[in-house]
């Protein structure tokens, strides 16, 4: 038990009487008792308790301070839940001491000396044992919110390297990913979402196109146009993301799986796979869908070359209300100086290239 390992003696006492204590100090350090100061100052308490710092207050009223002003000038120093304890030495001759007070318990005056060693050190193995459960509380706190990061972060690293895992079946570079998760949480945030909600977008979009890892090589990385087939075979990547993706808890994995199986549904109901319309599409199908288009045109692949940002926004513009949802484009359009910058803060450059493979080898 903590009590077990607690030493009162260690304990700080601070003495306020306006009488001589000699008694009571020679007592305290017989038993042991050294860290003891005394004042007979109403106006130096304050100033003793913040230096001091004391875990018990013996107190006798002085001229100018009742036990009720102290207990004012305690409440005025800490907060109620840590209120310094009072021992009281009580003159029975002062009737009844008050109980709106912070004293924890009184002894008449003059002391017995055993019963008042016997009182004091329970008030102060209380005290000590409450300041070390709390101590010991906010360390076993701190090392919970710590696991829980070290948690969130590896399960971030997890998710992020999935989606890495499927770009990079089909692609030279695995910053696709992760353009369209900053564009999409840039885009969220435009549009009124909370920063939390925001952050979700900016994990869970790039595994997009994650249910790809389900798709024949000889289609995936086929060099010419698929025929008919084949691209209803592509297209099952949308309904294999999800089914990949919705069968964990994790909520970002299940905010993944809604994006894998809405980006490729336009606005007026011509695209796949359930031809879902208007805003029946899941609000983060909708944002992927556009971030994910502007991305594909404006980046540079062994088979075509990197449309203008100009271009781009053109063709995103002539399919607001066909592909796309109107008020997404009409937003994206006014984020685009930070779209911009992010387009060019995560380039296919070989350092980034070299930071994406550091991911996928954790």
């Amino acid at each position: 038990m903590i009590k077990d390992l607690i030493d009162i003696t260690d304990a700080n006492i601070l003495l306020i009487s306006s009488e001589p204590l000699d008694s009571i100090n020679e007592l305290l350090k017989a038993n042991q008792f050294y860290k003891v100061e005394s004042t007979d100052n109403a106006q130096t308490i304050t100033a003793a308790c913040q230096s001091l710092k004391p875990d018990l207050i013996i107190f006798s009223p002085l001229a100018n301070l009742s036990l009720t002003e102290l207990t004012t000038q305690l409440c005025a120093l800490e907060t109620s839940d840590d209120l310094i304890p009072v021992f009281y030495l009580h003159n029975p001759s002062d009737g009844v001491p008050p109980l709106d007070s912070a004293a924890k318990d009184f002894i008449n005056t003059p002391i017995e000396p055993t019963e008042f060693l016997y009182r004091m050190s329970h008030l102060l193995m209380d005290r000590l044992a409450s300041l070390e459960l709390r101590s010991y509380s906010e360390t076993i706190l701190n090392t919970v919110e710590q696991r829980n990061q070290e948690l969130k972060e590896s399960q971030t690293e997890i998710i992020e390297c999935l989606g890495y895992a499927a770009e990079f079946r089909d692609s030279e570079t695995g910053m696709h990913t992760i353009r369209v998760g900053h564009y999409s949480q840039c885009l969220a945030k435009a549009m009124g979402m909370s920063d939390t909600e925001a952050e979700h977008l900016l994990y869970a979009a790039p595994m997009h196109d994650v249910g790809k890892i389900g798709i024949p090589d000889k289609i995936l990385l086929k060099p010419g146009r698929l025929d008919g087939k084949e691209w209803e075979t592509m297209k099952q990547h949308t309904s294999i993301g999800e089914k990949i993706l919705s069968r964990s808890k994790n909520k970002l994995l299940q905010q993944a799986s809604i994006i894998a199986i809405n980006h490729h549904e336009k606005w007026d109901g011509t695209g796949y796979p359930n031809s879902l319309k208007g805003s029946d599409i899941h609000l983060y199908g909708r944002i992927v869908a556009i971030v994910d288009v502007f991305d594909a045109l404006t980046m540079e692949r062994p088979y075509k070359k990197a449309w203008s940002t100009e271009s781009a926004l053109e063709l995103i513009k002539e399919e607001s209300g066909k592909h796309f949802d109107p008020s997404l484009v009409e937003l994206f359009i006014h984020s685009l100086p930070a779209i911009l910058e992010i387009k060019n803060t995560y380039t296919d450059d070989s350092t980034h290239t070299d930071l994406l493979n550091e991911y996928l080898s954790l």
